[in-house]
């Protein structure tokens, strides 16, 4: 092989080793976007759900789905029951 052929290959090497190496950086900067992104959504999600006005709302939500148990016939341990069920599914 002439040197000429030794210099072609070794630069298409290390070319295919600069692009592999950077294939294996983009995800991780790909992640950390994401992460980034997933904190922010959580901070506004957790800011939302310390809202007084969202934690009344669901208060009178549940008292209210509470009662229309009772209302149609269940005893209040059923309903209190059937209101954890329901509550324990959202999560």
């Amino acid at each position: 092989m002439t040197k000429k052929g030794i210099l072609v290959l070794i630069a298409a090497l290390s070319f295919s080793h600069v692009s592999i190496a950077n294939q294996f950086a983009k995800p991780n900067a790909a992640y950390d976007q994401l992460a980034e992104k997933l904190a922010k959504q959580l901070q506004a999600s957790m800011k939302v759900m310390n809202d007084p006005k969202i934690i009344k709302a669901n208060a009178k939500y549940i008292k209210s789905l509470y009662d229309a148990l009772i209302a149609e016939g269940f005893t209040k341990e059923q309903a209190l029951q059937l209101v954890a069920a329901s509550l324990a599914s959202k999560k």
